[in-house]
């Protein structure tokens, strides 16, 4: 299974999912130091939200284009075959595979976040705060919030692929279940507060209370609070939040095993 890991590392990074990456790196780079400096107040922290944003979304991308490369096309065009002719179980090899893009998913956030943490050290020099966001360990956490998001998108996606028969279905149903989960906390609360509309809490409120007991809550992992405003974390609440992704990271990598394991590809 390692073996069938490390190929799946290699085939990532030779395909064109780093250059692209690279690519949108340097116009995200680019897009949070111009939003920094649009900013006459709080330069430092309006580009660090900026480029955090957009990492969350470039990250999301990327990983839904491996999981259709790496799993997705090996389906369709039939590789599978020559791959699971290696001594594993079917589990094993989409556990493999989960692997594989979990590493790829990994290094790509330590790559951009490093990149997007030096533009925001020499932008901070040269453009100095009262309170400058804590670059230090907080921005590592919210790193981690990332990390844990993207796994839990990764582990659904490649539930989507072991019953999809066309590559583009993880694809987009992966961006839509990132989408929903990110805002369905935000949408809650919005909807509890005062300021919602009657109507909307009327229509909405019930949709959302169903959804919230089959849709994980991502906006729990979105933690770049921390880094942008220097507060103090919640660990009791992170824990749980973490507690609660690596539970639905399990449960849908159990499901897709077992409907993996009962597939017909004849």
């Amino acid at each position: 299974m390692l073996e069938l890991t490390a190929l799946g590392v290699r085939a990532g990074v030779r395909g064109q999912g780093f250059r692209i990456l690279l690519l949108v790196t340097l116009v995200l780079l680019g897009v949070s130091f111009l939003a920094g400096n649009f900013s006459g107040r709080q330069p430092l922290t309006v580009a660090l939200d900026v480029g955090l944003s957009g990492l969350r979304f470039v990250l999301l991308l990327m990983t839904l284009l491996w999981v259709q490369d790496l799993l997705a096309r090996d389906i369709e065009r039939k590789t599978i075959y020559f791959l699971l002719a290696y001594p594993i179980t079917r589990s094993q090899f989409l556990f493999s595979r989960f692997l594989a893009i979990a590493f790829l998913s990994s290094g790509a956030l330590i790559l951009v976040g490093f990149a997007l943490w030096l533009v925001l050290f020499f932008f901070g020099s040269s453009h100095p705060q009262l309170q400058p966001p804590a670059l230090g360990m907080p921005y590592l956490i919210a790193l981690l919030g990332i990390l844990l998001d993207l796994l839990v998108v990764i582990a659904f996606a490649i539930f989507l692929a072991s019953i999809s028969t066309t590559p583009y279905l993880p694809l987009l149903l992966g961006f839509a279940f990132a989408l929903a989960a990110r805002g369905l906390g935000p949408s809650i609360s919005h909807l509890n507060s005062a300021r919602s509309d009657p109507l909307h809490q009327a229509i909405f409120s019930p949709v959302l209370e169903h959804a919230y007991a089959w849709l994980p809550d991502l906006s729990r992992l979105d933690w770049r609070a921390l880094t942008l405003y220097s507060l103090t974390p919640d660990f009791t609440a992170m824990a749980l939040a973490a507690v609660n992704a690596a539970a639905y990271v399990a449960l849908l990598l159990t499901l897709a095993a077992v409907v993996f394991q009962r597939r017909n590809f004849t």
